[in-house]
């Protein structure tokens, strides 16, 4: 009989399901993943619901998950987080029912059914600075649809970023004074946020090139099924110099532009389940003087004693909310 603190934490992309499954606290029991055939998700939002909830329902009973809670991250594609500022009398549990106010007027938002949730961060410069992060509603009950479809039970949503940001603080690497990079490199998609204060203060997201003719689905010993890339040298070399552009724009735009040269990044942390982690880490280390992380190895187990392997770090993350 499963406790009352058992959960299971899904991380849903346009190639993959992934999830891992928690007893009490930090105690892992099980992880898996899933390859999503072309054109069942994309760009977050859910294209085939048939085949996609008839994948969730394989899921589910292999893994025994009927009746589960979960625990799952709002698609990357529909996740906003910026400063905003506030005006002094604006009371903490004033905030939601004020920036909602604000939708269309000093707030424009790329969506027009949002869930805002603010984080008060303290007063600046005679206002208050909010965080605002925001998501689309009905992107949310699509997904929240299919998973009580196939007997499962959502409670928490959070978002990817935070999730890894959580697992990074927990393995001891966080300092709240960096002014940290986090880099987050998909199979065609790439991400970056910048955490200070332990708070994520800027998100930009954006898509890679990928043919889907270069995957290549392939199964593991232990079953676990997993896409690889079929491409010429000269394609990633193309592929690491475009991540590279991006990166130095991102860090030039938030140095120049958002902290007006007060603030540049100090440490670069790169996460993710592209096939090329590793050498792309490489050439991210070899082009800026900086210290890069590649956090690419297991630290996490089962309870069996079997790592679970880095693809997950973002599961995991959410686990440990």
């Amino acid at each position: 009989m499963r406790s009352s603190r058992h959960r299971v934490h899904f991380i849903i992309n346009d190639h993959y399901i992934r999830f891992v499954e928690s007893d009490k606290r930090h105690s892992f029991l099980s992880y898996r993943q899933k390859c999503l055939p072309p054109g069942v998700i994309e760009e977050g939002r859910i294209k085939d619901i048939e085949v996609f909830g008839m994948i969730l329902d394989e899921i589910v009973e292999e893994g025994k998950l009927k009746g589960s809670k979960i625990t799952m991250c709002v698609p990357d594609p529909f996740m906003i987080v910026r400063t905003v500022s506030v005006p002094l009398e604006i009371m903490e549990d004033e905030l939601k029912g004020y920036l909602y106010m604000q939708l269309g007027e000093t707030i424009h938002l790329p969506f027009d059914d949002p869930i805002i949730e603010p984080v008060f961060l303290g007063g600046k410069g005679g206002q208050n600075e909010v965080l605002l992060i925001a998501t689309k509603e009905s992107v949310i009950r699509e997904y929240t649809d299919v998973f009580e479809a196939s007997s499962l039970k959502p409670v928490v949503a959070d978002l990817s970023i935070l999730s890894l940001y959580r697992f990074y603080y927990h393995i001891g690497q966080a300092d709240k004074k960096e002014h940290l990079l986090m880099v987050q490199l998909g199979m065609d998609t790439l991400q970056l946020s910048v955490f200070h204060d332990h708070y994520p203060s800027i998100v930009r997201h954006s898509k890679l090139s990928l043919v889907q003719d270069e995957l290549e689905l392939k199964r593991g010993r232990s079953g676990q099924e997993f896409y690889i890339l079929n491409v010429e040298q000269n394609r990633l070399d193309g592929q690491a110099r475009d991540i590279n552009t991006e990166i130095e724009r991102f860090m030039n735009f938030y140095r120049f532009n958002l902290t007006k040269g007060s603030n540049q990044i100090t440490k670069l942390i790169l996460f993710g389940d592209h096939p090329y982690m590793d050498e792309y880490a490489g050439t991210i280390s070899d082009s800026f003087e900086l210290q890069v992380q590649a956090l690419t190895q297991p630290l996490f187990q089962i309870k069996k004693g079997i790592n679970i392997p880095h693809v997950f770090n973002d599961c995991i993350g959410l686990a440990l909310k």
